[in-house]
């Protein structure tokens, strides 16, 4: 039988403009790498059944700096639509391996994820019969979060900058607490905190 890591794609939501900031946030360099990679590197490090990176502005930039450790790429030609957009595409990829039963969906800016937080939410993810196990910070229910396969219809039809809150608030969820959650890099000051992290 597959192990819940077999069954569960991880798609890394990185197609967008970073137009607050000015100039790519997945090159923002954390602890000596591209906060991207610090995604990628984290979930390579467990063995999921398939994992795939959804690109879209600064594609050529961002895919030359990366060690894609096994990733596949991509492409969000709609990516100026939003985080929505590039959600959909990474399904539509997903949705077409069978063997693949479960989502898992990280963005490339939250510096706080671990490899303890993946796998305390796969954990609670195969204990409970929810189809939807998320992480909870400050009041709020996020990302990283896992889908089972039975919302891959419904995330395909997600619209603009539409992400998948929209069915977290319309399904039970299974909340991972991930106190650090809230910490992403959006600004230039948001860049600021990050370096008084390292």
């Amino acid at each position: 039988m597959m192990s819940i890591e077999e069954q569960t794609g991880v798609v890394v939501l990185a197609a967008g403009a970073s137009t607050r900031l000015g100039s790519p946030k997945q090159l923002v360099s954390f602890k000596g790498k591209p906060l991207l990679q610090h995604t990628l590197d984290i979930g390579s490090s467990i063995n999921f059944g398939r994992k795939v990176l959804v690109l879209g502005a600064h594609a050529g930039e961002i895919s030359h700096a990366m060690d894609m450790n096994g990733y596949e790429v991509v492409m969000n030609s709609r990516w100026q639509e939003g985080m929505g957009s590039s959600l959909r595409r990474g399904v539509e990829v997903m949705g077409d391996s069978p063997a693949i039963h479960h989502l898992l969906v990280l963005l490339s800016d939250q510096p706080q994820v671990s490899v303890e937080l993946l796998r305390s939410l796969l954990k609670e993810h195969a204990a409970n019969d929810e189809d939807i196990t998320a992480s909870g910070y400050r009041g709020k229910t996020g990302v990283p979060a896992i889908f089972s396969r039975a919302h891959f219809p419904e995330l395909k039809r997600l619209t603009g900058d539409q992400g998948a809150k929209q069915l977290m608030s319309r399904y039970p969820v299974v909340r991972v607490a991930f106190p650090e959650g809230h910490v992403d890099v959006d600004t230039r000051e948001d860049v600021d905190r990050l370096r008084r992290m390292e």
